[in-house]
């Protein structure tokens, strides 16, 4: 603190020096404040100003037509994520669960009906007969969009597969082209089988 007589001294003799630290502590303040100032505007302009989005009003399956299940809002750009949707194809389906509420997004969706909806491009879509056998537990397993693999005689003759549709006597699985001719054979001969897959 032996510093500060000799400040005083220093002011006394040089009151320009005082004036000095005084404007330049108040530009300092003016400053912050403008910025402060500012961010807050374009706060509130990205909150004013409003973007049209879609709008889950219940929760939505895979595989889904998204027809009557979403509604058009409008909310201040500020929440509206980037890949929104602002104009719904009328042929939508979805491609994997949203939530009531949740904001749709353009990976949510596909242009497409139907069993195909959930297939890659390029792939093909095979109907796999289920058992017969009324007490089969595996026909309440599976769920449009679930990944699965396909076995038949005791291997593995497609690794990669989707479960495009569910119905009590069969699946349909969508397959890359160049396993779907096995595939096709053992589900002709009801040896295919469709397993479940966490990949």
């Amino acid at each position: 603190m032996r510093w500060l007589p000799r400040m005083r001294m220093l002011l006394a003799r040089r009151p320009w020096l005082y004036w000095l630290v005084v404007a330049a502590v108040a530009a300092g303040i003016v400053i912050s404040v403008m910025t402060a100032m500012g961010d807050v505007r374009r706060q509130q302009q990205a909150w004013g100003q409003a973007t049209t989005v879609f709008v889950a009003t219940r929760d939505i399956a895979v595989g889904e037509a998204l027809a009557g299940a979403v509604v058009a809002r409008d909310v201040p750009v500020a929440i509206a994520p980037p890949s929104a949707v602002g104009a719904m194809p009328s042929a939508a389906t979805a491609t994997q669960r949203m939530a009531a509420g949740e904001i749709v997004v353009q990976s949510d969706l596909v242009s497409a009906r139907g069993p195909l909806a959930l297939a890659p491009s390029g792939w093909l879509v095979i109907d796999i007969p289920r058992s017969d056998d009324p007490l089969d537990t595996t026909r309440t397993l599976f769920e449009r969009g679930d990944a699965a693999v396909v076995l038949a005689d005791g291997s593995i003759v497609a690794e990669h597969a989707i479960v495009v549709d569910v119905a009590a006597d069969a699946l349909a699985v969508a397959l890359p082209r160049d396993v779907a001719a096995r595939v096709a054979q053992a589900a002709n001969q009801r040896v295919a089988v469709v397993a479940l897959s966490s990949s």
